[in-house]
């Protein structure tokens, strides 16, 4: 059996990935009609880029896997543990969408069978893709 050495790490590039492949999956969802699917990956993509977005802030270049857990998957907790809560204040069009989304969104909708509905599902995505923008930025 093999040894580890150091922590389990995910690399901030990791996350910008999966922020951007589920966020072209989102979109694919919402042309297929499957909206709250659609949804619950904008939230998603969300998570992963503010985790990068995290590594960026503290000019790291990974998360210790434990870390990322305990960070877990409340959007508003990753903002203000990557010190952008204050920043954001700055943009109320932004902030009151990224909270419109982080009331919103869980983990648990992935065990949702509800369809969702169109409207909802346009404004995650504007949304998203507004806010997922600013995190680049």
């Amino acid at each position: 059996m093999r040894g580890r050495i150091g922590p389990r790490v995910i690399r901030a590039t990791v996350f910008k990935a999966a922020s951007n492949e589920r966020w072209i999956d989102a979109k694919c969802l919402y042309e297929a009609g499957r909206y709250q699917g659609a949804i619950y990956l904008c939230g998603y993509a969300l998570e992963c880029e503010l985790k990068a977005t995290l590594c960026a802030v503290r000019r790291v270049q990974s998360l210790e896997v434990r870390e990322a857990r305990k960070l877990g998957h409340e959007l508003a907790h990753v903002l203000n543990a990557a010190g952008l809560g204050r920043k954001l204040k700055e943009n109320k069009d932004l902030q009151t969408a990224f909270y419109g989304i982080a009331d919103r969104w869980s983990t648990a909708m992935r065990y949702s069978a509800e369809a969702g509905n169109e409207r909802e599902c346009e404004r995650f995505l504007r949304d998203s893709e507004a806010i997922l923008l600013w995190l680049k930025t």
